[in-house]
């Protein structure tokens, strides 16, 4: 049998224009399963309801309708078939939150490559830059006032040194930050940082192809500077004039909760986020 999850996942892992359109279709779907079951659990409330008064008209002696074995017992089957009900729609509504949870997650993620990419004019660190700092949601703006009150300095964040085999062409965190005289707002920059994580981006140039060795390497990398400053990682970026599709298999596969977001970016070409 087929894993639809995993297909789920790798479609919402590829890019195309009309990805939102068909995943908020299945939402909708979804949604409309859910009323269904709705209207079907409201019948069974009111056939509970109806036999309740039904019960109390025949205790008051106005109507004879069941014995009281008779009535306990069906009144009880009701009860049960509606509590089956409720679990049954718990169980979906909990699934159906997981979904939109990842499918908001994968549209963010493909948004901000794409932004990035179309930012991108060439794989030049400086350029990397800026199509991040212009791209990152919240840490945009205190990034850019940052890098302006210290006259447009950025190299604090170029050709990042990790250890003797590691480094990184973009580095962003909080260490990288400098008092320029204002603490709150130095202050406010790293408390965004804290909270996003840090942003790590690097560009490979040969070979030509990066192949899954070259985001292996990269990853660990990654991960090796989260454990070693016990940061959070909140975006990973690759960049390379071409990406192997075992590679790109690999990355859309690979998670961990040391990374917010994985991605890879092919120049030229249309952007793969993973």
């Amino acid at each position: 049998m087929k894993d639809t999850n995993n297909q789920e996942r790798s479609d919402l892992n590829s890019f195309s224009p009309t990805l939102i359109t068909t995943y908020s279709q299945k939402a909708v779907s979804t949604i409309r399963s859910i009323e269904r079951i709705l209207y079907l659990l409201l019948s069974v409330l009111v056939a509970f309801a109806l036999l309740v008064l039904i019960d109390t008209a025949a205790i008051k002696g106005y109507i004879q309708f069941l014995s009281d074995d008779e009535y306990d017992v069906v009144l009880s089957l009701i009860a049960l078939i509606a509590i089956g009900i409720m679990i049954f729609l718990l169980r979906i509504i909990l699934r159906t939150r997981r979904k939109l949870d990842n499918w908001a997650y994968v549209f963010e993620k493909n948004s901000i490559g794409s932004l990035i990419s179309i930012g991108l004019s060439n794989l030049d660190k400086r350029a990397l830059l800026f199509s991040i700092v212009e791209n990152i949601g919240t840490i945009t703006e205190p990034i850019k006032e940052y890098i302006f009150a210290n006259n447009d300095n950025i190299f604090s964040f170029l050709d990042q040194k990790i250890s003797d085999k590691t480094y990184f062409d973009i580095l962003i965190d909080s260490e990288k930050i400098r008092s320029s005289g204002n603490d709150r707002e130095i202050e406010m920059i790293i408390s965004k940082l804290n909270e996003y994580g840090s942003i790590i981006g690097k560009i490979i140039s040969h070979p030509s192809t990066i192949q899954i060795n070259e985001i292996k390497s990269f990853i660990q990398a990654v991960l090796e500077y989260s454990k070693s400053k016990n940061r959070f990682v909140g975006l990973a970026l690759l960049v390379g004039n071409e990406v192997s599709n075992e590679a790109m298999e690999y990355a859309k596969n690979y998670s961990n909760k040391s990374i917010g977001y994985l991605i890879i970016i092919e120049k030229p070409g249309i952007i793969s986020s993973v």
